[in-house]
């Protein structure tokens, strides 16, 4: 059920208000009206809820209209401002359109607000959608531009661990009867390893790890690799895990799919520092209609992969950020930063999609969309529909 429209009338008579209430009502804008006379009053709303329109009258006893478009620019600026008066003149009313305002309505054709505020509120939904595209946009530049620079980082990193990785063979003949040469060897052999972890994880990043793509029971997998995913946990964490259903084979890569099921529950396992849970499910969903400012989804079933904690969460700053590699909000000694980002990169590799939902305090959940097979055969009674999804990645 939509929410009614949060409007801030300025206005001193509250017949006024009364009429405009009933006539927007009257023409099925459920909404509610704060009527209020002085600035004060109108700080304090705008401070403190959310607001969708404020309407306002021109001239009242210790306030005009045009100090209110004044504090709403500033404190509001994409809340759009309509003018309701019966003392507008020409001339204020193209002054006031110059300064911000979004439109004005005489008091005396009073008919015409209905429309006004309809424009108002789609123009007003228009340039949301327009900067929820552009970031997007801004954020896929940048992940890509991130992409190709991890590309030629990882290739970098492997010729150096390659020599490095020769030294230490030569290095364990020369002094195979030194005891101080072989911990030194082993730790920088452990080093080494290390590194080549990391390179795996920017080649994945950059979309270019080797893929061996099989078609696999993807409940019958993640049901396999459970044991190792609970090694990962503290016993103050625990993890449950999918019921069995009946999901058709799905074509991916297996070693894949347990690096990716690694990371995510890593990544729950920090976001779980006094302990909690971590639910592992496997599913058959389809998505529901796509807003205009979503993804492009096709309308096929998918099969999800869904880790979810009921941890620390984070805020949405933090999960626009979550993708770019080597961006982390723990110690960047504990952690390098590139669980997501290896993710990220596996399934464009599977040209699969990604949605993260996260509240501070409220958990994560993480899920992984993977397309079936051409003339995959699905029963119709396994299929959840589910919400569009919040964040398209890959790109």
């Amino acid at each position: 059920m939509k929410k009614p429209l949060r409007i801030i009338h300025v206005e001193d008579s509250e017949e006024d208000s009364s009429l405009v209430n009933e006539l927007l009502l009257r023409e099925g804008l459920a909404c509610v009206i704060d009527r209020v006379e002085n600035r004060e009053q109108l700080v304090d709303l705008l401070m403190r809820d959310e607001c969708d329109l404020v309407l306002s009258d021109c001239t009242l006893p210790h306030f005009t209209g045009f100090r209110a478009l004044e504090i709403t620019s500033a404190l509001k600026p994409r809340v759009p401002f309509i003018f309701v008066s019966g003392t507008l003149g020409e001339e204020a009313a193209i002054e006031s359109l110059r300064n911000g305002a979004t439109d004005y309505v005489l008091k005396s054709r009073i008919s015409r607000l209905i429309p006004a505020v309809r424009r108002a509120l789609a123009e007003t939904e228009e340039k949301a959608m327009r900067r929820t595209l552009e970031e997007r946009l801004q954020q896929a530049r940048r992940l890509q531009a991130a992409s190709t620079v991890a590309g030629g980082v990882a290739h970098d990193i492997k010729n150096i661990l390659l020599g490095i990785q020769h030294d230490v063979f030569m290095l364990a003949k020369e002094h195979e009867h030194s005891q101080h040469a072989l911990e030194l060897i082993i730790r920088i052999n452990e080093a080494s390893d290390h590194g080549s972890k990391l390179m795996l994880k920017l080649l994945a990043f950059a979309r270019q790890s080797q893929a061996h793509l099989t078609l696999i029971n993807a409940y019958q997998h993640v049901n396999d690799f459970i044991g190792t995913l609970k090694d990962l946990l503290p016993q103050s964490v625990e993890l449950t895990t999918p019921v069995s259903k009946e999901l058709p084979p799905l074509f991916a890569d297996p070693e894949h799919i347990n690096r990716m099921l690694t990371n995510l529950i890593q990544n729950a396992r920090e976001a779980l520092p006094q302990g909690g849970k971590i639910k592992l499910s496997v599913e058959l969903v389809q998505f529901d209609a796509v807003l205009p400012n979503g993804p492009e989804l096709e309308n096929i079933s998918y099969i999800s992969l869904q880790v979810e904690d009921d941890g620390i969460g984070m805020d949405e700053a933090t999960r626009l950020r979550v993708f770019e590699p080597f961006f982390t909000t723990k110690s960047p000694n504990r952690n390098p930063g590139m669980g997501l980002p290896e993710v990220f990169g596996l399934m464009r590799i599977h040209n699969g999609l990604i949605d993260i939902r996260s509240e501070p305090g409220r958990g994560t959940i993480v899920s992984l969309f993977f397309q079936l097979p051409r003339n995959s055969v699905t029963a119709t009674e396994l299929v959840k529909r589910i919400p569009s999804i919040q964040m398209l990645e890959p790109l």
